[in-house]
């Protein structure tokens, strides 16, 4: 049987805290002063690594290839209840009152 699920290696931690132990004294032990521009640098760069979280490419869909070249004429028709209408069938109690059109468009 293994460890019950949660519980840390302590081989694992115990090889990390000795690893951070010599990391720490060897940072310590450099004299920045004393690099070039380059050595700076290439210190710098591996340094960041371990600091900024690392960014994932991204994937950017262009969304207008959906959509549909031409368009055609919409017609929009605006309804109003007729006064004093009792019908039976509800739809014949309503009128157009208005009507707009909308013009098409070719992409």
């Amino acid at each position: 049987m293994g460890r019950t699920l949660g519980t840390p290696n302590k081989i694992t931690a115990e090889v990390r805290g000795k690893l951070e132990n010599l990391i720490n004294s060897l940072v310590d032990s450099i004299e920045i002063q004393n690099l070039n521009t380059s050595q700076r640098i290439k210190m710098l760069q591996i340094a960041l690594q371990y600091t900024l979280p690392r960014l994932q490419a991204m994937v950017v869909k262009d969304e207008t290839e959906d959509l549909p070249l031409f368009m055609e004429d919409i017609e929009v028709n605006v309804v109003t209840r007729k006064e004093d209408s009792d019908e039976e069938v509800w739809r014949d109690n309503f009128e157009v009152s208005d009507s707009y059109k909308i013009k098409g468009y070719k992409a």
